[in-house]
């Protein structure tokens, strides 16, 4: 139970400072980028339709992270896994996204 606390506080954290911009910041639709490149720290997102989009997009990666949860249940220590939720929910998640659903994705089929 723990494991999944963290993950929604550790997977706010790294969502929140670099997962929302690598996900969705800096869309071209006319290059094609591995990752986006602007809004850190959510710098551009005003208002609720914004901020509901990021809760939205946050849930999604949490998520993500709780899978794992319960295969390494006890198996590995605390600090261990906090560094594996930052880094799912931080990098890994939101690059799948920026690439698949991002229209400047590489492998989006939004181009």
């Amino acid at each position: 139970m723990l494991k999944n606390i963290l993950d929604a506080c550790g997977g706010a954290v790294g969502f929140w400072t670099i997962g929302y911009a690598f996900a969705y910041g800096g869309s071209d639709a006319d290059k094609l980028t591995f990752i986006g490149n602007a809004d850190f720290v959510l710098a551009n997102v005003h208002g609720g339709g914004d901020l509901i989009g990021w809760f939205f997009q946050f849930a999604f990666a949490a998520t993500a992270a709780t899978i794992v949860a319960g295969t390494v249940a006890e198996r590995c220590k605390f600090e261990a896994y906090i560094a594996y939720s930052l880094m799912l929910t931080g990098f890994v998640y939101p690059v799948v996204v920026h690439s698949i659903w991002s229209s400047s994705g590489f492998l989006s089929a939004f181009t």
